[in-house]
């Protein structure tokens, strides 16, 4: 699939992993229910304010909102998507 996005793709349950990592604190089921209602809402249409698709990974953390309202940056390509969002086009 290509990467309209520009993000790198991940798995649900390797991002999990890799953030339970870096973040051990983190309880890894609310990680994964978070992720999971979050691209239920991606794949229902649910849009940023700005108009754009949301970062399910960065909306799981801090509301509905896409990558460029959330971190104030228009390249993605260092950060995650969950894969099956890496549909979307950034803007």
């Amino acid at each position: 699939m290509p990467r309209a996005s520009g993000f790198k793709p991940i798995g649900l349950r390797d991002y999990v992993r890799l953030h339970s990592k870096s973040n051990p604190d983190v309880e890894e089921a609310d990680l994964t229910l978070r992720l999971r209602e979050t691209l239920e809402k991606y794949k229902a249409g649910t849009r940023c304010s700005c108009g754009a698709p949301i970062w399910v990974i960065g909306s799981a953390e801090v509301g509905n909102m896409c990558f460029k309202c959330i971190t104030g940056s228009i390249d993605s390509s260092e950060d995650y998507e969950i894969d099956e969002a890496c549909d979307k086009a950034m803007f």
